[in-house]
Order: C-alpha cells, then structure tokens, then sequence
C-alpha cells in the first residue's frame, strides 16, 4: 500500500458521499454575536442572554428587588417575577419580541449562510436562539436554488419567525399558514421560567425537543457553538444528555466546541464533560477553524476517513470572504453537484 492509499485529496473528499448519520449543531447566542459582531442590518445590536436587561432597557421593568438580579442574571430573575404573578411578565415578553423581530441579516454573505450551506439534509441545527437570522439565510439562500440541500432546522426556545400549527402539529413562518388546515401558524413563547421551563408543553418547542433526543442518539458529530449551557437551565441539560447518552457509550463520536478566541479550554471541557469521551473533543475560536470549516458538507466523511480508516485527510477551507451570496453558493457547487450525482446513481 502506497502514501497516496492512506491520503484523501480535497477533490476525492468533494466526490465522494456516503455518510449518512447526521452532524448535529447546538447554537447559542454566541453563534449570533461571531456572526454580528458589529450588530444586524441596520446597526442594532445583537445581544447574548446575560446582556438582555441592559440592551433592551427591561431592568425597570423588574420590580425594584429584582433588578440587579435582571442585569447580573436574566433568566434567573425572569424565573423569579413570573412565579410571583406570571401575569407580570407581560410587558418583558412583549419588548423582547419587538426587539429580535426588528432584526435583520446584512445584505453581504454571512456565517449564517456558511453555516447552512456547511450541513447537508440529513444533518440539523438546534439553535436556542430567539432571532431570525438562520430563517432569513434559509430563505435567501432557497432563492437561489439551494433550499432542499440545506439542513434541518429547529427552534429549542421559540423563535421570533417560527410558528406551530396545534392541529397538525407542523410549523412555519409567523404569518402564513398552515397547508393542511389553513389556519395561521401560532407565535412561538420566548420566554420560559428557568428552574421549571416547560418542554413538554404539547406545542411547538416539545416537538423540537424530540428532535433533539433522536437527531443526538444517532450523530457521529456534535458540534457546540457560542452556547454556554447556564447552570440553572437544568433541564435542557438533562434532555440533551437523555440523547446524547454516557460518554462511555459514545466511544467513537466526536464533540467540539466552538466558542469566542482566547477561552478557557479546560473550563469549556468541563463544562461539556457529559458529553465528552476520553480524548474525543476539540476546542476552537473559530467556525472557520472547525469540522464544518474545514470539511463543509462532508465533515462525515472526513471524520470516517480520520478516524476509522486512519488515513490523512486534506482540509478544503472556506473561504472567509464572498462579493455576494451567488458567488457563495457558486463554491459549494462542487460539493452540491458531488451530491446530486450521488442521489442519482442510488435511484438507478
């Protein structure tokens, strides 16, 4: 056997399609924050969780007891004012809505549109995310042809533009309506109280939920981005761990953890040792430094050829920069056209 048995070029990678576990990716408010540094369309800033109350001005309305707890912890106080009269929360809900529904994707390619154009069909973003940018780049890149190849996408605390249909349990964008009944899609809740958060709630976020349990049981990657797992949210935690399974019983599948440049490594493995084995977990600063960076669409395959056929494996980077979303699409045509070549030669 010869050095060029054990290497797989870029264009052998591109070619070849045959991982048909899913990718999963967990996104977090950082994911958003890397993606905007320098706030949305039209300068408005893109805040994470911990930055809410001061971003958007809703300290105040917190009673005065409460607003320091609102500034340092969120969520926590969020919990707090609603287990006194849930009727209080109103107006919190309401201000948050308009802010992240106000939001809106640049006009210039995006890591959004990396991100989606990264995945395949099989594959799935779970995002905790309230704003719409990964709709809005699913949206625009399906305009240009590509709607079909892109991954799945679900919503773990609501989102500002997915809706749920109660009948046929299906969703859609807010404002349109559902094809089997024709009813309007439902808004999706945002907020949820945190020591006790509902996802068994018969609506949309319990079926997202299930998605995640399944989608975590058969991955053979998960890749973490820009979320920081609080503490207090236990339950999510306990759902994502009840599919994941014990590091022991992932012995082969691969974790890494994509979060802001500089962070603490050791920290970061700690934080997600529940979802680690043994050595099996990288640490990047950067989305373009990760699996799905350096091998958009076929991380699987790489990962195959890696680490169960040992062999070396030639990255195929993405470039960092695009003149337009046509000249971006335009770069995974390779990728898109390896597949298409694929679906067809298993349906003859």
């Amino acid at each position: 056997m010869t050095l060029d048995d054990r290497e797989v070029s870029v264009e052998e990678e591109v070619a070849a399609v045959f991982m048909g576990r899913p990718h999963a990716v967990l996104l977090g408010a950082g994911a958003s924050k890397a993606a905007l540094p320098d706030g949305d369309k039209n300068g408005i800033e893109v805040p994470l969780l911990r930055d809410v109350a001061e971003t958007l001005r809703v300290a105040d309305e917190f009673p005065t007891d409460l607003r320091a707890l609102a500034i340092d912890d969120f969520e926590a106080a969020y919990s707090r004012l609603f287990e006194r009269d849930a009727s209080l929360t109103a107006t919190i809900d309401e201000r948050i809505r308009d802010y992240f529904s106000r939001l809106e994707l640049a006009d210039a390619p995006n890591l959004y549109d990396v991100l989606n154009l990264s995945l395949r069909s099989k594959d799935a973003i779970f995002t905790f995310n309230w704003d719409p940018f990964l709709f809005q780049s699913r949206i625009r890149l399906a305009r240009l042809g590509v709607g079909r190849s892109l991954p799945q996408l679900y919503f773990l605390h609501g989102n500002v533009l997915a809706g749920f249909c109660q009948q046929d349990r299906t969703s859609g964008l807010v404002g349109m309506r559902c094809s089997s009944c024709g009813e309007l899609f439902e808004p999706s809740q945002l907020l949820f109280p945190v020591e006790k958060k509902n996802y068994q709630d018969g609506r949309l976020v319990e079926r997202e939920w299930e998605a995640v349990r399944a989608f975590l049981k058969a991955c053979f990657m998960l890749t973490i981005f820009g979320y920081s797992a609080p503490t207090t949210d236990v339950e999510a935690i306990d759902l994502l761990k009840e599919g994941w399974g014990t590091p022991a019983e992932r012995n082969m599948e691969q974790t890494e953890i994509i979060s802001r440049p500089g962070a603490d490594e050791d920290e970061l493995r700690e934080k997600w040792r529940d979802f680690i084995h043994t050595h099996h977990y990288e640490v990047h600063g950067s989305f373009y430094e990760s699996w799905l960076g350096h091998h958009p669409r076929r991380s699987g395959e790489a990962y195959w050829n890696q680490y169960w056929e040992a062999k070396f494996v030639s990255n195929n980077p993405i470039p960092h920069e695009f003149a337009d979303s046509p000249e971006l699409v335009d770069w995974f045509g390779p990728l898109l056209e390896a597949e298409r070549r694929a679906q067809d030669e298993s349906q003859s």
